[in-house]
């Protein structure tokens, strides 16, 4: 049997193993995700921002009507709010009849040119009418279903 000698053996020194890897500087895949991530939040802050902005008339013209009780004063928002969003040289120069077609050309169901004679008794007169809140409701369901202009639809005037 032979017997190890402590001396035949060689005298190593202890094993070194390399340095983990760092995580810097990140591969360039992960740049690329972190740009894209970046992009899309900005994207969306920006649509929702733009929206925010092109909403705010017509949030604000229908807590106005809301608000109110006089068919005259929705009548007057109603029309403030058509100029925040239709072309100002074709609507503001809208008067009567004309101004009571363009509004149900806006809309699925006409809500103005059949009424001419009642709006007309209820933008003139001093008596309040009966039907003061449905004229109203008239004017928050115009604003809720033409604004903001989904297409350009015929042209009047």
């Amino acid at each position: 049997m032979s017997t190890l000698n402590k001396d035949s053996l060689l005298p190593l020194n202890p094993m070194h193993l390399p340095e983990l890897p760092s995580w810097f500087p990140i591969a360039w895949g992960w740049w690329a995700s972190a740009g894209a991530t970046l992009l899309s939040i900005l994207a969306i802050w920006l649509i929702y921002r733009w929206n925010k902005k092109r909403l705010a008339p017509k949030k604000t013209a229908l807590r106005l009507i809301q608000a109110g009780e006089k068919p005259a004063e929705a009548f007057e928002l109603l029309r403030q709010a058509a100029l925040c969003y239709y072309p100002r040289e074709e609507v503001a120069k809208l008067t009567g009849k004309e101004w009571y077609a363009f509004l149900d050309t806006q809309v699925k169901a006409p809500l103005f040119l059949d009424n001419y004679d009642v709006w007309q008794v209820a933008l003139y007169s001093k008596e309040p009418l009966g039907n003061a809140s449905e004229l109203v409701s008239h004017c928050s369901q115009w604003v809720n279903e033409a604004l903001p202009p989904k297409r350009r639809r015929t042209k009047v005037g």
